[in-house]
């Protein structure tokens, strides 16, 4: 399994994004994601072997940058990884405006 850390200095919301689309430019999917306030967002992936480097160059363009420990093949199956996003403005307080029922 591939361990990706990564620390955002753009808004949740915006990084998030950021980092679905750099997964999903290179071939690859997230697979499940847990969102912990707006202290940090875990994204499950899945990104074929071979595409491991493109992801972060992708992730790097979007300003996230992260690395990577070890070696990864360059050809055989999908990778299932996981990248955990830090985020640097964090209040540790996500909040919503619900509106009132009436």
């Amino acid at each position: 399994m591939l361990r990706l850390e990564a620390v955002a200095r753009d808004g949740f919301h915006t990084s998030v994004n950021a980092a679905s689309e750099a997964i999903t430019c290179v071939g690859g999917w997230v697979s499940d994601h847990s969102l912990l306030s707006d202290a940090m967002a875990v994204l499950r992936f899945e990104v074929p072997a071979d595409r491991v480097h493109a992801l972060l160059d992708e992730l790097a363009a979007r300003g996230l940058k992260a690395e990577l420990a070890g070696e990864v093949p360059a050809h055989g199956k999908d990778m299932v990884g996981r990248l955990t996003l830090h985020f640097s403005r964090a209040s540790g307080d996500l909040r919503r405006d619900v509106p009132p029922l009436q």
